[in-house]
């Protein structure tokens, strides 16, 4: 992978920015998207919840958002969003050109790409890419001290207003005080080798953490960035109904690319840079300890990938050329052939929109917004007079509502701001905790509750409320569930023919429209049968839930969390050998699935096969004690009734 002619370079290059501009085309369908929405509208409190300290820690991209919606719409947001991707990375290859060629770069691109598939989307954490980038690209290639103070000062400003991780600019020229000194200790008697000294570098860092102030909020913006740090949670990643796949894992991946460094480590004969190396071992440790993290683990890691895959192929070409001799001339243009192939073979699955079916992502190739992953159909409700002021909703649709509906919502996806015992009882009223959901209500005393199918806890919670004579459900539409109060009050609400009929359209639309693609991946994952199908199978509705996990299956044979459904969907219905099939595959694809096993245990009871039963018991133990699964969050080993009631008891209106 050393340096080529620059023709060859630009066309190993061109495709790895092509991947990477691919990869960004891609429909929005990160619930975030419409918090930043909501708050570039109107920059005041979204949540009944929020305390009057808490700032927003995005305040000026939340602006941008929603002056570039208002111009373009979703469309426009995402064109952006591949701009700052490819301007993030233009900027890293100019870093990067010093220590591989084009080869080199054009792996890196590669390596990146794959690595941030899953958690691509549309939101700031492109931008602070694209600052990341600025900044390294300016103290390694910007040598007058005054043009450097001219251009990341107004920088540092911008991106204090733009993410949270502003505090990396400060870092970054921090980091250049040492590698300054190294330049300088290098260079000999030639003082001028360096034409930025340490100390410059050093006043630079202090003015750039004093310019972090210049922000609406002074200090209580780090204040806010290190709560958010400290309490992350509610945190989204990758897909609301991520939990339903067996998707493939990054860390083989995160692996090798950190092996990849340390032979770079190994093998360069330079001396290290060390903005480059602190930078990429830093991204390193974060990535490992969360893969969330991927994005900004490209930005920093990207130049010494590069520098550590340039090293290895002079080392290994070297060596080659002791052993074949003239022949080692073949390895560049076969490694050149084989960089084309993997390009064209992580290009197909995206375009096909196969990828994004196999990840378990709910975005799909192109442009546009999924807007149907939220309550979108249920504005004829949500927007009735009287429809409570009092409402409990997941984090999923905090933002949606917020900015759909203009309506505080109770909780969404920012972190540091909610109670961690609130998360947890929300948690547990949602798995079936009686005295949590006590707590909830007591404190909060709501008259509606808004669910977000989608979510792994969706199904055992609307079962949970309805138990309870207060609750009914007032609207379903695959992916919302909508419980009122049964009050006189909301009887009208409540008995609103046309919204529950309209609900049920939709999901039936949805239903025709994925059996009429024959289950293409070009239809992708129909959020509206993942949500219908759990939700039915709770509610002890076999019968459809049945009908709807088979044709999820027919789409993707490949669902684990559509096995175990169609496998219980069975047992209700006692067709006991069918559930035996179903649930085996279900525990193939996911080995490590307690509900899988444990549902195959009962699958086996009731076909007779007792010794598969006890293995799978003793499987679903293991399982069990190794992932922590209390026992009042988890059915129980020995047995999960088969129970049969009435479909008018259950009905949904």
């Amino acid at each position: 992978m050393s340096k080529k002619p620059f023709e060859a370079s630009t066309i190993y290059v061109i495709l790895g920015l092509l991947l990477i501009a691919v990869s960004g085309l891609r429909t929005i369908s990160t619930p975030e998207i419409w918090t930043h929405l909501a708050q570039g509208q109107n920059n005041v409190a979204l949540s009944v919840l929020e305390s009057a300290g808490a700032v927003n820690t995005t305040y000026l991209y939340d602006k941008l958002a929603y002056m570039v919606w208002n111009i373009g719409g979703a469309p426009l947001l995402i064109i952006l969003n591949i701009l700052g991707l490819l301007g993030t990375f233009l900027l890293l290859i100019q870093v990067a050109k010093k220590w591989g060629g084009g080869l080199s770069q054009g792996f890196a691109l590669l390596i990146v790409a794959n690595l941030f598939f899953q958690t691509l989307d549309v939101g700031p954490q492109v931008a602070m890419m694209l600052f990341i980038a600025l900044f390294v690209y300016a103290v390694t290639s910007i040598k007058s001290p005054a043009i450097l103070f001219a251009v990341l000062i107004p920088l540092q400003i911008l991106w204090t207003n733009m993410h949270g991780s502003f505090l990396f600019g400060p870092i970054i020229a921090a980091l250049a005080i040492a590698q300054a000194g190294q330049q300088r200790k290098g260079s000999g008697r030639n003082k001028t080798a360096a034409t930025v000294s340490a100390s410059a570098y050093g006043i630079l860092a202090i003015s750039l953490l004093i310019a972090t102030l210049a922000n609406p909020y002074s200090l209580k913006l780090h204040g806010q960035v290190i709560a958010n740090i400290q309490s992350p949670s509610p945190i989204y990643w990758s897909s609301l109904f991520i939990e339903y796949f067996q998707i493939p894992a990054l860390r083989p991946l995160i692996l090798f690319v950190i092996v990849l460094g340390a032979g770079g480590l190994i093998t360069l004969k330079k001396k290290l840079p060390i903005v480059l190396t602190s930078l990429a071992i830093f991204g390193a440790f974060v990535i490992w300890t969360s893969p969330y993290i991927s994005l900004l683990f490209a930005a920093l890691a990207f130049p010494f990938i590069v520098l550590s895959l340039n090293s290895i192929s002079e080392y290994i070409s070297a060596t080659m050329n002791n052993i074949l001799g003239k022949q080692a001339k073949l390895l560049a243009p076969v490694t050149g052939i084989v960089f084309v192939l993997l390009i064209a073979l992580s290009l197909i699955p995206i375009v096909s929109n196969s990828a994004y079916v196999a990840t378990g992502s709910a975005s799909n190739f192109g442009l546009g917004i999924q807007e149907n992953l939220y309550p979108d159909g249920a504005e004829a409700l949500i927007t009735d007079p009287a429809f409570p002021e009092s409402v409990i909703n997941m984090p999923a649709d905090g933002g949606y509502l917020a900015f759909k509906y203009g309506r505080k919502c109770f909780i969404d996806y920012r972190s540091g701001r909610y109670d961690k015992e609130l998360l947890k009882n929300l948690n547990s009223m949602m798995l079936g905790d009686r005295e949590a959901y006590d707590t909830i209500y007591e404190n909060y005393r709501p008259e509606a509750v808004i669910i977000n199918t989608l979510t792994p806890t969706a199904a055992q919670g609307i079962v949970t409320l309805l138990s309870r004579s207060i609750w009914k459900l007032a609207y379903f539409d695959g992916t919302t569930a909508i419980l009122i109060q049964n009050k006189e009050k909301f009887a009208e609400l409540l008995n609103n023919d046309a919204v529950q009929k309209a609900g049920l359209a939709q999901l039936e639309k949805a239903r025709a429209d994925y059996a009429a693609s024959g289950g293409s991946p070009r239809a992708g994952n129909p959020a509206e049968l993942i949500g219908s199908g759990k939700t039915f199978l709770a509610f002890n509705r076999p019968v459809e839930a049945k009908a709807i996990f088979s044709l999820l299956l027919q789409g993707n044979g490949k669902i684990p969390a559509a096995w175990i459904g169609l496998g219980n969907s069975q047992l209700l219905l006692k067709e006991f050998d069918e559930a035996v099939i179903s649930l085996k595959k279900a525990t193939q694809q996911a080995p490590n699935s307690f509900m899988a096993w444990v549902s195959y245990a009962t699958a086996c009871k009731y076909a007779g096969l007792t010794e598969e039963r006890d293995k799978a018991i003793e499987k679903a133990k293991e399982l069990s004690k190794r992932n922590k699964v209390e026992k009042e969050d988890a059915p129980e080993l020995e047995d999960i009734q088969v129970k049969e009631k009435s479909l008018e008891e259950l009905a949904i209106p």
